[in-house]
């Protein structure tokens, strides 16, 4: 039987939204790459609003983070 490894994300709810809100990130960037490559202007400068939005939600997972740590 082996042991899983516990991830210490797994039981902080600040740390699974950062998480969460960074792979969405990740994902926006990379699809707006690939419109970029076959000339889809239209479809980049949409996919990049859409980025802005995720990048407030990790400012806010960052000042979250900054909160946790100040109470600690």
């Amino acid at each position: 039987m082996t042991k899983q490894k516990h991830h210490p994300a797994a039981d902080d709810p600040v740390l699974i939204a950062a998480s969460e809100a960074i792979g969405n990130m990740i994902a926006l960037l990379t699809e707006a790459q690939n419109y970029l490559r076959h000339g889809e202007r239209l479809c980049v400068i949409g996919t990049m609003i859409m980025f802005e939005d995720h990048a407030e939600d990790v400012r806010a997972a960052v000042r979250m983070i900054r909160m946790q740590r100040r109470q600690s």
